[in-house]
């Protein structure tokens, strides 16, 4: 019988293995530019387009009543914006619309964009009952809040 062979151990090639394992692998942290300018270049577009779409909003001729203690408010983004000319025609933004369409409009508008905020321009010749049910319409929806645009005197 042949006596078996001892298994060869060669432990110079595993010993190698481990120290490269153990060295520890350096990376250069970088920061992308790219990005960050393409998120930044969106929302300057954003508030861009939104300034402008709410600016026209507000370029309707309407002669705003004087106030001599008006404040204005904080926040005015995110309201709602409810026109009411001298002849009492109420326009939702730049849309002209009834007190019922105008009630569903702010309705649907709580349900998606909550909270409701609205701002209301009435002419200074506009009747202060139909002030009275554009303020009753938005208190059903749901508004919260209402600010009256005013000119200080």
């Amino acid at each position: 019988m042949i006596p078996a062979a001892e298994p060869v151990t060669n432990h110079a090639p595993e010993a190698a293995v481990r120290r490269r394992l153990r060295r520890p692998h350096i990376e250069e942290v970088g920061l992308q530019i790219a990005p960050m300018v393409d998120v930044t270049l969106l929302l300057l577009f954003f508030f861009m387009l939104t300034g402008k779409l709410t600016q026209g909003q507000k370029l309707l001729q309407i002669k705003l009543p004087n106030a001599e203690s008006s404040i204005v408010p904080q926040a005015m983004e995110g309201r709602v914006i409810v026109n009411v000319d001298d002849k009492g025609n109420i326009l939702t933004g730049d849309q002209p619309t009834s007190l019922a369409q105008m009630k569903a409009y702010l309705k649907q508008r709580f349900i998606n964009y909550p909270p409701l905020k609205l701002y209301i321009r009435a002419d200074e010749r506009t009747e202060a009952k139909l002030i009275k049910q554009v303020i009753a319409a938005g208190a059903e929806a749901g508004a919260i809040e209402v600010v009256f645009g005013v000119t200080k005197s």
